[in-house]
């Protein structure tokens, strides 16, 4: 059964502690979008604050949606999320990053813009990789990230258009990939997210869809019923 999480995009710490809140029944995991305000334009609250100030049994994703992810990880590494998506566009050192988390007993994975191509994260892959010379698969000694996260929208706002193109290259990476776990984030609907885990999701973010329904507990078994078709 593909899982299905729930996304918080806000630049209030009070609508912040609200979601979680009324998402905690309903979901053993929350996804927590974090901007800066360089990488997209928008810039959401900082995250380590409230979840800090924060009490729920839940665990919490941290996509870092930002220019320079190393220069949030220290406050990160204060807080109890155990799992960090961070950017393959973003800048700086992203072995370093992904050393660090891991380091900390934390999971990592690499998100792709729409428009980014699958080669951008090929160094980054867990156990395999492939030989440019031979074109032939061989073991990595690098444990590698723990994810690869396709961005179905262009990111950094809730409720953006859903970008179909991508389902194409999800597919491609998971025949070439089959063991690498693969999540999906933008408008993740009850038409949209069964195209996604027939071409290989097994997780799937959705924020707009749950966050913008009367019914939290409706909205995510909807979602969960239509994957499961």
């Amino acid at each position: 059964m593909p899982e299905i999480i729930p996304a918080i995009l806000t630049d209030s710490s009070l609508k912040f502690k609200e979601l979680v809140r009324k998402l905690e029944p309903y979901t053993g995991r929350i996804h927590v979008d974090i901007t800066d305000g360089q990488f997209v334009p928008n810039k959401t609250v900082t995250g380590y604050n409230e979840l800090r100030e924060v009490e729920a049994a839940v665990k919490f994703d941290i996509h870092l949606m930002v220019e320079k992810p190393e220069e949030h990880l220290k406050e990160w590494l204060h807080t109890h999320a155990d799992r960090f998506i961070i950017h393959a566009e973003s800048k700086g050192d992203l072995m370093a990053v992904i050393d660090e988390l891991h380091n900390n007993r934390r999971k990592v994975g690499l998100a792709l813009n729409p428009e980014t191509s699958i080669k951008t994260i090929e160094p980054y892959l867990p156990r395999t990789s492939r030989s440019l010379a031979s074109g032939l698969r061989h073991r990595s000694k690098a444990s590698g990230i723990d994810l690869v996260q396709f961005m179905t929208v262009y990111p950094g706002f809730q409720g953006g258009k859903f970008v179909n193109e991508v389902v194409d290259k999800i597919a491609r990476f998971h025949k070439e990939n089959p063991d690498i776990i693969i999540m999906s984030d933008g408008s993740t609907t009850l038409e949209t997210g069964p195209q996604l885990v027939q071409a290989g999701v097994s997780i799937l973010v959705s924020g707009s869809c749950i966050i913008k329904s009367q019914n939290f507990e409706k909205a995510i078994n909807d979602l969960k019923s239509a994957v499961a078709q």
